[in-house]
């Protein structure tokens, strides 16, 4: 993966680490962190510096609190709160007149002095403004951890790498499940503390928001470009366009100079003159074809889209909860998708966005209500948990030719080439690949799927951003209807003519692109969430998301030019 690889991380670093999926970003994380030991080489670093590293998969106790687990790796609170809970268990067992209860109260006297020695509640005063920040209220910090969804799991991991005691932060894909307020705030915090950190992120907004300096991974070397994301492609185009021009010249002036020896070398009084002009063209420095850049990877793809009728599906009075113990997800949902609609599915994490989505799906069998599905409709489902859902035993084209037994193996390379799988890779097995790699596999699986409507939940999440901006083209494209949960503003913007958010138990239809959602929020959020429920939109673009729409379509082509 890495071969005489170097690159020196200086105080004060704000950089972006952007390569293609599957190049090693993560385990340049992992070595940097001293869980994976290189081969040959070393890692040095100032005896100063603590290194904090968030993962895309963290792991807990499930049984723990949150706020406890935020602070596992504070050995001064954990002591606190291990003794703090001793000292409560023992005022249950004793009466309050006796002469144990005194000596409690002693210890519970120098415990809190233990925690202000040791700045304990400070601590803990930080842990739940970083929580609070990262979305959890005051009542879900005292829940266990086994209690959420994967996407809080994230966020609680997020937290922890926050908190921990390090002055170089390593952060790997971290607003992956985040919504657009607690990506806010993670770049305010970011850009506040003065920490150096090095972070992985296919967000373009939330790069440009953060990072100062774009860093290029290959198998050698990290190539440092001090700019913005924008800057940054163009400094790449014409730096291309130079390698390309300088190719093109050493081509023209070695065709004449080989003109000129064969229309010469038969001649005898030409002779020493030909063989002085080899010898020159032999010891000539060789000028090699310049190497495309990853983000020339654009792959036309289309996926398969077959014929529909009027009405794709249609959900009546629905309402879901896991248990008659617990409280509904939703109620009283009354929505219909017709063909063509590009939906965008909002809603804080937690809400049910997913829920609803598997809901419509029939995954999850609606508590009471009813689901319509018009009489061509086929939906094709992009699932968060997509890993899940491989066999760990078969490599790459075993996965697509078992789902797709009529295509023949090149076909199935073909497939598997539009998300930037080629030669031996395409034989790598399933349970080695990265986040980002399975990401891709499930794309170009469910491009040969034959539907009239796409489900998509979080199809951006560990995608890097030429395969992002790929998979944003192609749907783009798409005749049929789009159901897209995403924490990506721009891909929503991009795409969606409908927005629709699951929040508080109810299902709501805002008839307006995903941009006038936006403002409408904002204008609530303002308006301390005044009641606006007659407010009606058209669905019509209007001249700025015309605009925005151009922009990225514009974001877009500068990949192609790369």
């Amino acid at each position: 993966m890495f071969n005489g690889f170097s690159w020196h991380i200086k105080p004060g670093s704000r950089v972006c680490l952007v390569g293609p999926n599957g190049s090693g970003k993560s385990t340049l994380f992992r070595i940097a962190e001293g869980k994976f030991i290189p081969d040959e080489g070393s890692v040095a670093k100032s005896k100063n510096t603590e290194i904090s590293v968030f993962q895309q998969i963290p792991e807990f106790n499930p049984e723990a609190l949150v706020i406890d687990t935020a602070l596992e790796k504070h050995k001064h609170y954990q002591e606190y709160s291990e003794r703090l809970k001793e000292i409560n268990r023992k005022f249950d067992l004793v009466s309050h007149d006796s002469k144990e209860f005194t000596t409690i109260l002693d210890e519970q006297s120098a415990l809190e002095e233990y925690a202000f020695t040791y700045g304990v509640h400070e601590l803990e005063s930080k842990a739940r403004k970083v929580l609070g920040g990262l979305g959890f209220s005051n009542v879900q910090m005292e829940m266990k951890v086994r209690e959420f969804s994967p996407g809080y799991q994230h966020r609680l991991g997020l937290a922890i790498t926050l908190l921990n005691p390090g002055n170089l932060l390593l952060l790997d894909e971290p607003t992956n499940h985040l919504d657009n307020t607690s990506k806010e705030w993670l770049a305010d915090y970011l850009n506040s503390t003065g920490q150096s950190f090095v972070l992985v992120t296919h967000d373009p907004e939330f790069l440009d928001a953060t990072c100062d300096t774009i860093a290029e991974l290959s198998s050698s070397e990290v190539i440092e470009f001090r700019g913005t994301l924008e800057e940054y492609f163009e400094h790449k185009n014409e730096l291309q366009e130079k390698l390309r021009a300088q190719y093109r010249k050493e081509e023209t002036y070695l065709k004449k100079r080989m003109e000129w020896i064969e229309r010469f070398r038969a001649k005898a009084t030409k002779a020493k003159q030909v063989q002085s002009a080899i010898k020159k063209l032999e010891k000539r420095n060789k000028v090699e074809a310049p190497e495309e850049s990853f983000w020339n990877s654009k792959s036309d793809y289309r996926f398969n889209f077959i014929s529909s009728g009027k009405i794709t599906v249609r959900i009546e009075d629905g309402a879901f909860s896991y248990s008659d113990k617990t409280p509904s997800i939703f109620s009283g949902a009354n929505l219909e998708i017709s063909a063509g609609d590009k939906i965008a599915v909002v809603g804080p994490n937690g809400a049910g966005k997913s829920t609803f989505l598997r809901c419509l799906l029939e995954i999850h069998k609606l508590t009471s209500g009813k689901i319509y599905y018009g009489p061509k409709t086929k939906i094709g489902y992009f699932s968060q948990n997509h890993h899940e859902e491989l066999d760990p035993s078969k490599n790459l084209i075993q996965t697509v030719m078992s789902a797709y037994p009529d295509l023949s193996e090149q076909q199935a390379r073909s497939l598997l080439g539009y998300f930037s799988f080629s030669d031996d890779s395409v034989y790598k097995q399933t349970s080695l690949l990265s986040g980002g790699e399975q990401s891709r596999l499930r794309l170009a699986m469910l491009v040969r799927f034959p539907a009239n409507s796409i489900f998509l939940d979080e199809p951006t999440n560990h995608l890097d951003l030429v395969v992002r901006d790929n998979l944003l083209r192609a749907l783009m494209e798409y005749e049929g209807s789009l159901l897209i949960i995403s924490h990506d503003p721009e891909f929503l913007r991009s795409l969606c003519n409908r927005t629709i958010s699951v929040d508080k138990g109810q299902i709501r239809d805002f008839n307006c692109t995903f941009e006038d959602y936006l403002k409408y929020n904002l204008q609530e959020t303002t308006s301390s969430k005044q009641q606006i429920g007659n407010l009606v939109f058209k669905k019509e673009e209007t001249g700025q998301t015309r605009s925005k729409r151009n922009s990225d379509k514009n974001r877009i082509k500068k990949f192609r030019k790369i």
